[in-house]
């Protein structure tokens, strides 16, 4: 009898995970196709006259031209009359804010973007200024990251506008000028709508956006939605010595005391891989679309086979490796400024990405017990703590709804972000801080970004506006 019920174990097993994958169906969305008569030639001109200002941030102060970001923000209200006739207008450090009266200020929603852009490196075809536009493409610095979303908020607000439309809440438009340097730009817009009392329903930034062989099998374009982002912290392990000349070298010097650290940490297993909710949704919205029978029983199943995924993202790596857990890359070093002196401090910087609910403060105590030298210093040169994760409900299916009006054969994923973005701030008091940014990407246009030859489809360009316009009509 015993033999028996021990049989019945693995056969229930296989049957549990036969139902559960035949049940891992994809979700069917109805054709709702929602396009609009806006003036093509106006939204393509005005990105264009955007990237042909230099609003190049950078934290070398002489590379800067303050009257390029003053002269941009100038062409904003002469731009878009009535977003300032009916708009109040307010300037935060080098940020902007447009705050439209809706019909209530119950639920407000805020979208983001920055005007500021990275400097020109390498050798680019055209003036990297010049706004070209050909046939197919509007060229320049910040067509893709993230001129292009800033001009398609203005556009479709102005259009919304034009058609005498009226907002059932307030609407406030937050663009930075200082984003790509990590400014002061758009947290002095947060902390002003903190203290006057703002509290979002919605927040929308930049983030993911269209993409393709998102997942494994999956042939399908995805849209991914950013609900979270990882943590961002700068370690320093610094040890000190008294010196001396190479020919005499001790024992251990801290060179070695950092290089036993460094290795003890590179081998460390404390950084343990773990499903966040982010993750889980991703894989919950496109392994069902997959062609693939052994992937769609592993992501049916994951109760099971949570340790088979986990192994192939040890194996995979990559961007695929580090939604699962917190990253740890070593990127700086220094010593001693000659080869025959021992130096009398080294130090060894540490990048950390930390995923959804691991803190700094977890970081730094298993750094310290890892490396267990009492001489060495571990200390925090900058953080920006991991973000709550945000809702995915109807806030969420709005976004959604906007993307498959313009977008209609293309699946829409919540994902995990492991870059960062403006609105990072914004999790403190909204509870849908969402980041996308509306445009379907090749590799070839992500290796744009932050390089040469930056440009952006004019299709793209058409169908941000028509994102916006869809999305402010359920607003």
């Amino acid at each position: 009898m015993e033999w028996y019920a021990l049989l019945l174990i693995p056969i229930l097993v296989i049957l549990v995970v036969v139902v559960r994958t035949i049940q891992f169906k994809p979700n069917q969305f109805p054709e709702m196709k929602k396009k609009h008569e806006i003036d093509e030639k106006r939204v393509v001109e005005s990105l264009s006259k955007m990237l042909q200002f230099k609003t190049i941030s950078s934290n070398d102060k002489s590379k800067e031209n303050e009257d390029e970001f003053k002269a941009f923000r100038e062409f904003l209200k002469e731009r878009y009359p009535l977003i300032v006739e009916h708009s109040t207008y307010s300037e935060h450090v080098r940020g902007v804010l447009f705050k439209i009266k809706g019909e209530s200020s119950e639920f407000p929603t805020v979208l983001m973007s920055h005007y500021d852009v990275v400097p020109i490196n390498g050798d680019w075809i055209h003036d990297p200024f010049s706004g070209l536009i050909t046939d197919t493409t509007v060229y320049g610095r910040g067509a893709l990251d993230t001129k292009s979303s800033l001009n398609a908020v203005m556009e479709s607000v102005e259009f919304v506008l034009s058609n005498n439309k009226k907002f059932k809440n307030d609407l406030y438009l937050a663009f930075s000028g200082d984003e790509e340097i990590s400014g002061e730009s758009a947290k002095a817009i947060f902390e002003h709508l903190k203290t006057t009392g703002v509290k979002p329903y919605m927040v929308l930034d930049e983030g993911g956006a269209i993409v393709s062989k998102m997942f494994p099998g999956v042939k399908e374009k995805a849209a991914v939605i950013g609900i979270a982002e990882k943590g961002y912290l700068d370690v320093t392990l610094t040890a000190i010595s008294r010196g001396g000349h190479a020919s005499t070298p001790p024992k251990n010097t801290p060179l070695t005391d950092l290089s036993k650290a460094v290795t003890d940490l590179n081998k460390s297993k404390a950084f343990k891989l773990k499903m966040t909710d982010p993750v889980r949704y991703l894989f919950n919205a496109l392994a069902p679309h997959s062609k693939s029978l052994p992937i769609k029983i592993l992501f049916a199943n994951l109760w099971l086979f949570m340790p088979v995924v986990k192994m192939i993202a040890k194996k995979n790596g990559g961007e695929f490796l580090s939604m699962f857990r917190t990253t740890q890359a070593f990127t700086q070093a220094s010593g001693s400024e000659a080869s025959n002196v021992l130096p009398s401090k080294a130090t060894i910087g540490i990048n950390y990405r930390l995923r959804p609910f691991e803190t700094s403060e977890d970081i730094v105590r298993k750094i310290k017990k890892i490396i267990k030298n009492p001489n060495i210093d571990v200390s925090i040169t900058s953080v920006s703590e991991a973000t709550s994760v945000s809702d995915v409900d109807e806030a969420f299916r709005m976004v959604q709804k906007a993307i498959n009006q313009v977008w209609t054969n293309v699946l829409v994923a919540p994902y995990l972000m492991v870059a960062t973005t403006d609105s990072r701030n914004y999790h403190e008091i909204c509870e849908h801080v969402y980041k996308f940014s509306p445009m379907d990407v090749s590799k070839a246009d992500l290796a744009k970004i932050h390089g040469i030859d930056e440009d952006i489809s004019i299709e793209n360009v058409v169908n941000g506006v028509n994102f916006y316009i869809n999305l402010l009509e359920q607003l």
